[in-house]
């Protein structure tokens, strides 16, 4: 798709979706001072912002204007107070744009940025509500303090949100999966039980629901998880339901103590998401690294070998082919005692790398160790793959190496494939090795197939 299209698709979409939330937060949640209890519009500036290319701030900048002019009109704003309001919605997002500074285009998921990102927008909140409070003639305390939370609620919920989906690409992967979507249906459901009644004091239970969306889904799901308590808080404490409504007789009274909660929230749910996050992170790296061959980065021994027992487990069920060929660099040892361990390796990273490329593309690839070497084929049977081998071989056999080095390296490949009878992967692997030494027998640098005797046809039958 062209990219210019998807970045007008992107400008239109913050701005529609700008008017959306500002709309909603006005109607839904505003306070006495037509000041909604939460402003999600203004994280949504914010990210896109961060987002956009510069050279199209103009464009977002004009949109996100006439959305914020728009929603205030229709919410209830007077004319000269929505325009004015919708030049403090646009300085703000700009001023926390400039604080941003060199971080503007870092990875939320560092808590560098984060903190950057927390220090901007409550700087920035503040100069908003200062810049509407002069603009509008309403400088109080009690104004100034409710447009600043809001702000900043606004741009804490919503930005990290969007930039964690944009950033953390696992975290959303999981976010949009079925076990994504339960556990966004239990906090929504533990926060309904939280805020639509009064009986019971159980406002503890979104913090269980954000935890658990923190633990099964990483930031993606703890900041959406944030939004949905946002947004479901709002509405019942809005409509005077739930136990919010009860112990406050005002609606601003109200309005600033679940803007508290919230930061409550915030403050003790975020620094859990990004160690957890952080910890997770860290257990796949670790995994892929004792997975993951350091010279060859081809899969381990071990890893291969599990691949290998899920492949032939799969064509035993779907009655599909799968095929190995099983790969040898021939008189390994003595190019390692004639030229040292140093070229070896470095004969081993280049023949690893025609692998890839050769066979790669239907193949998994693993180093056996040493100078062994396995590709795996699902769905596909030893004369399929006959060619791509012997392309392998000839392409290492005519590859030029350094002068320094030896003047040739050959290969030597068995190929098997899979039988009903094979019940463990090494059956499979002693076939293809069976292979492999019959061409080693025959002069090296040859590719040869396994080939059944007659007392295992006769055992097969």
């Amino acid at each position: 798709m062209d990219g210019r299209f998807i970045e007008q698709t992107r400008l239109v979409a913050y701005s529609l979706l700008y008017f959306a939330c500002a709309l909603l937060a006005l109607v839904v949640s505003g306070a006495e001072d037509n000041v909604a209890a939460i402003w999600p519009a203004s994280g949504i500036f914010v990210a896109g912002l961060l987002r956009v290319r510069q050279d199209h701030h103009g464009v977002l900048i004009m949109g996100v204007a006439v959305a914020s002019f728009a929603a205030n009109l229709i919410g209830g704003v007077g004319v000269v107070t929505s325009f004015l309001y919708t030049i403090a919605n646009i300085l703000e997002g700009l001023f926390v744009w400039l604080l941003m500074g060199s971080r503007r285009r870092a990875s939320f998921i560092d808590p560098k940025t984060l903190a950057r990102f927390v220090l901007s927008i409550a700087v920035g909140s503040l100069a908003s509500a200062i810049m509407a409070g002069v603009l509008a003639g309403t400088f109080t305390l009690s104004f100034l303090s409710s447009w600043s939370s809001t702000v900043f609620l606004g741009m804490a919920t919503v930005t990290p949100t969007i930039m964690f989906m944009m950033h953390d690409k696992a975290s959303r992967r999981a976010l949009v999966s079925l076990r994504g979507f339960l556990v966004i249906g239990f906090v929504a459901a533990l926060t309904a039980a939280a805020f639509a009644q009064s009986q019971y004091p159980v406002l503890f239970l979104p913090m269980a629901g954000i935890a658990a969306a923190t633990y099964m889904v990483g930031l993606s799901g703890a900041s959406m998880a944030l939004v949905l308590v946002t947004a479901i808080g709002s509405y019942y404490t809005a409509n005077e339901t739930g136990p919010v409504s009860t112990a406050f007789e005002t609606l601003d009274a109200q309005v600033i103590y679940f803007q508290a909660y919230l930061l409550c929230l915030i403050a003790s749910i975020i620094p859990l998401a990004f160690m957890l996050s952080r910890h997770q992170g860290e257990a796949e790296r670790n995994r892929v690294l004792a997975e993951t061959d350091e010279l060859t980065n081809l899969a381990t021994r071990r890893k291969i070998l599990a691949r290998l027992e899920d492949a032939m487990e799969h064509a035993r069920a779907s009655k599909k082919p799968l095929a190995i060929a099983m790969i040898d660099i021939d008189h390994f040892k003595s190019i390692n005692d004639e030229f040292g361990h140093i070229h070896g390796d470095r004969i081993l990273a280049a023949l690893s790398d025609m692998m890839r490329a050769e066979l790669a593309a239907t193949g998994e690839l693993g180093r056996l160790g040493g100078e062994e070497f396995i590709a795996i084929f699902s769905d596909e049977t030893a004369r399929d793959i006959f060619d791509r081998c012997d392309a392998l071989r000839e392409r290492a056999a005519t590859t030029k190496w350094p002068v320094d080095g030896p003047d040739k390296v050959t290969l030597s490949i068995g190929i098997a494939q899979f039988r009903p009878s094979h019940e463990i992967a090494g059956q499979m692997l002693r076939d293809a090795d069976v292979a492999l030494y019959r061409a080693k027998d025959e002069g090296r640098n040859l590719v040869l197939v396994y080939e059944q005797t007659e007392m295992e046809r006769l055992a097969a039958s």
